[in-house]
């Protein structure tokens, strides 16, 4: 995509697009139900994009007790975790969870007001995805507000979390989850999910930050 030829509306249906593939990915790493597949069969694929892409989830869909033993083997246990969906475990010299850079993600959470409570560690995919979602929901808000400041900073917000942290370690997670997974379910998940995160990656570390005056045209 070429982003310096896109106008403010454009840009801003991109950002959107943007925002509903972190939230929809991040409910996918959840444990699977009814909920889920409702919002799986009602994706509006004439959106196009990623969220057309995950339409490609759907066929694996149907049998939903499959879905919950295969996220158990792979993320849950109650042994080896087949495909550790905590940060941690690829980013620490020891594979272990709750290290430094745990910690690090709890303090971004915290700076943005953020408490996810004792249920999960902060380092979980679905979290870091849900967590990304935020980012551009403020800028989303930023945008439509002319804040200018505020926009740009949540822009640099999203690429220092991905560099630092999703986007380093998804594609070693991505391909636990492939090598492991016994359903079409999760292996499109995470092609789907190593594909959006990497390129959303490349696109925010080369999208020109718009002028002030291409702003208001999103009015």
């Amino acid at each position: 995509m070429e982003h310096n030829k896109l106008t403010a509306r454009e840009e801003l249906s991109h950002k959107e697009c943007r925002r509903d593939a972190y939230k929809l990915l991040a409910d996918c790493y959840h444990l699977p139900d009814e909920k889920l597949i409702a919002e799986l069969s009602g994706l509006d694929t004439k959106m196009g994009g990623i969220v057309a892409d995950l339409a490609d989830l759907r066929p694996g869909i149907s049998d939903i007790g499959a879905l919950v033993i295969d996220y158990s083997k792979l993320f849950v246990g109650p042994y080896e975790l087949l495909a550790s969906p905590y940060g941690s475990i690829y980013l620490e010299d020891k594979s272990q969870v709750m290290g430094n850079s745990t910690l690090d993600v709890k303090k971004r959470y915290a700076e943005e007001g953020l408490d996810i409570g004792l249920k999960e560690a902060p380092d979980h995919v679905a979290i870091e995805l849900e967590f990304m979602y935020v980012l551009v929901f403020q800028e989303i808000t930023a945008f439509n507000n002319h804040d200018f400041n505020n926009m740009t900073r949540y822009q640099s917000k999203q690429e220092a979390f991905l560099k630092t942290h999703l986007g380093v370690w998804v594609s070693d997670f991505t391909s636990k989850v492939t090598e492991n997974t016994e359903t079409v379910f999760y292996k499109n998940l995470a092609r789907l999910t190593n594909f959006f995160v990497i390129e959303d990656l490349k696109y925010l570390c080369n999208t020109p930050l718009l002028t002030t005056q291409d702003t208001l045209l999103a009015k």
